[in-house]
């Protein structure tokens, strides 16, 4: 692992936009939004633009830590590894399939009434 991957582990430096993203999510599926929805939103709530807005201000202030301790990495970098400590989050918050196969949906939203 690189040193400053694991600078970002132990600091916890995506911590709150984990919990941030999956709040964005559960935005998604209460609309009952497809992520083709997602990609060309039909409109814009607007508890989902304040979390949107808060959201990137806190990927620029995770990349600017990093850097500020003196770590020489490419923002792309960065922003590729905080895609990744996220993707967890899209598996445990589906969106409406767009073939109308909704079972997984389903099942969940029945576990949350």
């Amino acid at each position: 692992m690189k040193a400053w991957k694991k600078f970002a582990e132990t600091l916890e430096l995506t911590r709150e936009l984990e919990d941030m993203y999956f709040k964005i999510r559960e935005i998604f599926q209460r609309e009952g939004w497809t992520q083709k929805d997602i990609e060309r939103p039909p409109y814009y709530p607007n508890d989902l633009m304040f979390l949107h807005s808060k959201f990137q201000q806190l990927v620029r202030e995770t990349d600017r830590t990093i850097r500020d301790y003196g770590f020489d990495v490419d923002g792309q970098e960065v922003s590729n590894y905080i895609i990744k400590k996220l993707s967890h989050i899209d598996d445990i918050t589906p969106l409406r399939q767009e073939d109308g196969n909704n079972e997984r949906d389903n099942k969940w939203n029945d576990n949350i009434e």
